[in-house]
């Protein structure tokens, strides 16, 4: 039973009405499924990238590659399969796997973020912020000649009324 009310478990120990009210999901109409990206789920996020397989449809695919018209219809084309490997085409033709698991745009490892694997978007991230705080050292070798105390500044009213 949901922690919050009596109705069944749908994920995280909630009912669907709480774990949707609560929960960050797919902003799709209807869909509650959790987000993959750009705030859709895995699948609205494909649909709203790729086009059905059909010459000349334009439609958003839905499911095994064609839009729902052609799904309903049952005119479905052959499956396409990864540039990469043999599992089903999810998008720009790659699988999801290898759609999700890029490589380094300057070398071969996994991505990290924005298109660099760890070790070459610190050294980006690194740069950046060094070239925006300026020198972190001090160059000056001498102390201060003079050691000035600023004027101390009491703020008490001269007249009081009570």
């Amino acid at each position: 039973m949901c922690s919050i009310c009596s109705q069944p478990i749908y994920r995280s120990n909630l009912c669907k009405h709480h774990w949707t009210r609560d929960g960050y999901h797919c902003t799709w109409k209807h869909c509650i499924a959790p987000v993959f990206s750009l705030t859709l789920c895995r699948s609205h996020y494909r649909a709203a990238n790729v086009q059905c397989a059909h010459e000349g449809c334009r439609k958003p695919s839905f499911c095994r590659q064609v839009c729902a018209t052609h799904y309903r219809r049952g005119e479905f084309v052959p499956i396409r399969s990864c540039s990469l490997c043999s599992r089903d085409l999810y998008m720009n033709d790659f699988c999801f796997y290898h759609f999700t698991c890029r490589q380094c745009l300057q070398c071969e490892a996994p991505v990290f973020s924005n298109g660099l694997c760890q070790k070459h978007y610190m050294r980006v991230w690194r740069q950046r912020s060094s070239a925006n705080s300026g020198a972190t050292t001090s160059t000056d070798t001498k102390a201060d000649a003079e050691i000035t105390n600023p004027e101390k500044t009491y703020h008490i009213p001269e007249t009081q009324s009570s």
